[in-house]
């Protein structure tokens, strides 16, 4: 019988079940990581990984002004349009993701994001809760929209029982969750290169010099550093 498989990340399951297929076939699926999946790891370029110790670790601009930069990107995802954000330590960029514009992405210096009035001329505010409700309103928008009839059905099923269930992140835990991101970057050897949150998802993608990836639901982030924090 085919199986569905991705290069062994995942166990290999039963085509014949398109629904467990379409939740565990992917790394992170249309349907975000399984309920009992609290984290999965990539792995990167081995060249990378094995050169860790040759290459000594560099300061970027970002990390002169990490603090300031951290709480600056939590106050975007308390107080704005803000629904995702990648933090680059490695480049000093920062890319969001907003409400306003849900199809398209920009990048922010960092040294510029903190800058006075930066933040007022290219964010803007809405209240946590308003933002949650329009993620759910344009979800629902789509998915029981025109578009619907191209569906299969497992999709259907599948679709409709995640967005009756949907929840985002809770906005208590977003600054336990980007202040974190500090710890995972001070750390010796294997240090964080760049990190993203999506409240809209509830995940949290971590990459590190080796070249290796996390991905790892929110609720669960803080505990996952707690684990593999020196």
């Amino acid at each position: 019988m085919p199986q569905c498989d991705n290069d062994g990340m995942n166990p290999v399951i039963p085509a014949a079940d398109p629904n467990v297929c379409l939740l565990h076939e992917p790394i992170v699926g249309a349907f975000g990581l399984p309920a009992d999946t609290p984290f999965v790891s990539i792995k990167g370029d081995p060249s990378l990984r094995e050169t860790v110790p040759l290459r000594p670790r560099q300061q970027s601009r970002l990390d002169h002004i990490a603090g300031e930069v951290l709480e600056t990107c939590a106050a975007l995802l308390h107080n704005t349009g803000v629904y995702a954000i990648y933090i680059g330590f490695n480049s000093s960029e920062v890319r969001t993701e907003s409400i306003f514009n849900p199809f398209a992405y920009e990048v922010h210096d960092a040294e510029d994001l903190v800058k006075p009035g930066y933040i007022e001329r290219h964010f803007i505010a809405v209240p946590y809760e308003e933002k949650v409700r329009t993620i759910a309103w344009v979800r629902a928008m789509i998915q029981t929209g025109p578009l619907r009839h191209y569906l299969p059905p497992h999709w259907l099923k599948l679709m409709d029982e995640e967005r009756t269930s949907w929840k985002p992140l809770a906005e208590n835990r977003i600054d336990e969750i980007v202040q974190s991101f500090n710890t995972l970057r001070s750390i010796e050897g294997y240090y964080l290169r760049n990190a993203a949150i999506s409240l809209s998802e509830g995940i949290v993608r971590a990459s590190y010099n080796c070249d290796g990836t996390y991905i790892v639901r929110a609720d669960y982030f803080p505990e996952f550093v707690r684990i593999n924090t020196p």
